[in-house]
């Protein structure tokens, strides 16, 4: 097992950046569905105690990302395809109705900041860089939820969408969501909001979202193993 790893930021607790790294390694695939983890392994990795992997193992298997079996093991947790369904649901009920108030008020300010993420997906999908291009997506959603005041919604939305973005970094590793067709929507999505226009963001948001659930036959045929019968 080789774990991507970034330094410690400063503002963060030992337990804060083991569940940090963890998340991230669980979301790109490097801790994939079904494999077996061990407390020691991941604290060597990390060059810290075991007791914030532990910590973390407990959080991760409360947002059903690891099972831990009593004397059998922890284990990456396989995808819950009704978790996912359900993920899209919230998803899409959410962001139709938060199109509905960016497009009657959304600052200048928050459309330059918009602007600028897409400048810098623009240059993730010129250079392939998925795994960017996947962080700078959920950033450009996030600032459409801050700029209309609702913060709180946007983390709860991605707090229930962990089996949901792992579907979606299936996706774009596999090629059945490609970049540029996802940074095009971007682009409308935000036309739409500077235009004023809901009906044009509703469309947009529509297939934007549910893109996932026509890939997912075939992402269970490559990757059986990956997910929950």
């Amino acid at each position: 097992m080789k774990l991507e790893i970034s330094e410690k930021k400063k503002y963060e607790s030992i337990r804060e950046y083991a569940l940090r790294i963890m998340n991230k390694n669980l979301l790109n695939m490097n801790l994939a569905p079904g494999m077996a983890l061990s407390e020691q392994e991941i604290a060597n990795e990390l060059e810290i105690s075991r007791t914030p992997v532990r910590e973390a193992f407990i959080r991760l298997a409360h947002d059903n990302l690891l099972d831990i079996l009593p004397q059998k093991g922890t284990y990456v947790a396989k995808i819950d395809l009704g978790q996912v369904a359900e993920s899209i649901f919230l998803r899409e009920t959410m962001e139709h109705a938060i199109m509905q108030v960016a497009c009657k008020n959304f600052s200048e300010s928050s459309l330059q900041k918009l602007q600028s993420c897409l400048d810098l997906q623009e240059l993730c999908v010129k250079r392939d860089d998925f795994p960017r291009f996947f962080e700078m997506d959920g950033t450009f959603h996030g600032i459409i939820f801050a700029a209309c005041d609702k913060t709180r919604i946007w983390q709860m939305i991605e707090q229930m969408s962990l089996n949901y973005n792992r579907v979606r970094m299936l996706n774009l590793v596999n090629g059945y969501y490609e970049m540029p067709k996802l940074f095009g929507q971007h682009e409308d999505i935000f036309m739409a909001i500077e235009q004023s226009n809901w009906e044009k963001g509703e469309k947009v948001i529509g297939e934007h979202i549910n893109k996932v659930l026509k890939d997912t036959e075939d992402l269970k045929e490559k990757y059986p193993l990956y997910f929950k019968d």
